[in-house]
């Protein structure tokens, strides 16, 4: 369980604070009081949430006392108190250019100051999860982010669709926060790569006896996140019956642990995500209609990297930075036919696969910039008569491509299903047989290999 959000009051007055730190502590929040002359005050090795800063009483080294104060957590927001003198006002703006959040004029009312001290630390964890770089200039992802702000503050459940690598679990992350439970635990589940058994033990728990080997009681998933927030990913990945346990969670806020009798009660904001189509899943019976209406409070459908297109540079920056830190190199960027390759590139895992490349050309380049040559290396599907390897035919032409491919898989995972019948692998594509026969032909199918 995460510990309250410390909150830091840098002061030189000796006067009574008992009033301030009973009240910020009803609403979730523990304040150190401190000397802005001390040592430790100015190397505070514990990253504080929001620091206060008192003008009254400090001398023309305000700001650097500041600074020195800032150095060990330059992202920690400050607010600055001072006395409504103009001297003491001339000194809160001087501090405001110098990048604090704000100012509050003392005597202050404590509800103004929470409000101020609400706000600060909200932005202070927007900026931290979802930085400009990941925010981006995309209209639509704006949009989503702004939605995601509005209902973070509630309760209800949220169902997050995107494809793979599209930063659902940031967004998950971000609303988290943003929630009146962000001083709780954020937990999270990858419903696809557990079987049914294990994943309802992770989520539900089960009791000692339960089935052989289970000789300790386990806690799961939604007893460890009492209180905050749990992400399921891969939520069309549950069993129906897992589904059917977690839809009594969310209507009774209750479950029965694997092995147990009593029902347990919890207090957890669901959110899940998927990359699936839940419409598509209930039609085909492998998702409750039921669940869907309940999880379907909110839905944010991130849009894929090929959709942000005026994003990218911003993401190709950020990454040449990261990793020219974490490997010591000094990469200045890209040739601008790399540049263009990237725009063009329709990047099928999204910012996750971009990431990933960027990553290994960031091994293998030893030069300021990193050339096409390297982006063959690392993706050989380049390897074409023109420099981008993606979208120099026509659109059509692109079009006939994709669709013969996906033509010839279709068909021998029919064959594969229908053992080679022929006939019966038409009547499941519900296709005349010589149009099938004409299409086997096409794309060299040996039917043979299929009726062994």
């Amino acid at each position: 369980m995460n510990a309250r959000p410390l909150i830091l009051l840098v002061s030189i007055q000796t006067g009574d604070f008992s009033f301030l730190v009973s009240s910020l502590k009803e609403d979730g929040y523990a304040l150190i009081i401190t000397n802005p002359f001390s040592k430790t005050t100015r190397k505070f090795k514990k990253k504080p949430s929001l620091i206060l800063f008192d003008l009254d009483g400090l001398d023309v080294r305000y700001v650097d006392i500041l600074r020195e104060i800032r150095e060990t957590h330059p992202e920690v927001p400050v607010i600055v108190l001072s006395q409504p003198k103009p001297s003491q006002i001339e000194k809160a703006l001087r501090l405001i250019k110098e990048g604090v959040y704000d100012y509050l004029k003392k005597p202050f009312i404590v509800d103004e100051l929470k409000i101020l001290i609400r706000r600060a630390i909200r932005k202070s964890y927007e900026n931290e999860i979802f930085p400009d770089f990941v925010i981006g200039k995309n209209p639509e992802m704006r949009k989503i982010l702004t939605l995601a702000k509005t209902i973070a503050p509630t309760d209800l459940t949220v169902l997050i669709g995107g494809e793979s690598g599209t930063g659902k679990e940031l967004v998950a992350s971000f609303i988290h926060k943003l929630s009146r439970r962000n001083n709780k635990v954020f937990l999270k589940l990858n419903c696809a790569a557990l079987t049914e058994s294990i994943m309802e033990s992770e989520l539900f728990g089960y009791e000692r006896g339960a089935f052989t080997g289970a000789e300790n009681k386990k806690i799961g998933l939604f007893s460890a996140a009492e209180g905050g927030t749990l992400l399921l990913d891969e939520i069309a990945e549950t069993s129906l019956s897992t589904q059917a346990k977690l839809l009594r969670v969310i209507e009774n806020k209750e479950f029965i642990p694997v092995g147990g009798t009593a029902p347990v009660k919890c207090d957890v904001r669901l959110i899940v995500a998927t990359n699936k189509n839940l419409q598509e899943e209930i039609e085909k019976n492998r998702f409750r209609q039921d669940l869907f209406y309940r999880i379907n409070s909110f839905t944010l459908n991130l849009p894929p990297l090929r959709e942000r297109k005026e994003d990218i540079p911003l993401f190709i920056n950020h990454f040449l930075k990261k990793y020219n830190q974490i490997l010591g190199k000094k990469i200045e960027g890209m040739e601008d036919e790399v540049y263009d390759f990237f725009l063009s590139y329709p990047w099928p895992g999204n910012i996750r696969e971009l990431e990933s490349v960027l990553l290994k050309m960031s091994i293998i380049c030893n030069k300021p910039v990193i050339t096409m040559e390297q982006v063959r290396e690392i993706l050989p599907q380049t390897n074409s008569s023109s420099p981008n390897g993606f979208y120099t035919a026509s659109f059509k032409e692109e079009k006939d491509k994709f669709l013969e491919l996906f033509e010839e898989k279709y068909i021998k995972n029919l064959l594969i299903k229908s053992n080679g019948n022929i006939l019966k692998a038409a009547k499941k594509a519900k296709v005349t047989r010589s149009f099938l026969y004409y299409k086997i032909k096409q794309y060299g199918i040996d039917i043979s290999t299929y009726r062994n």
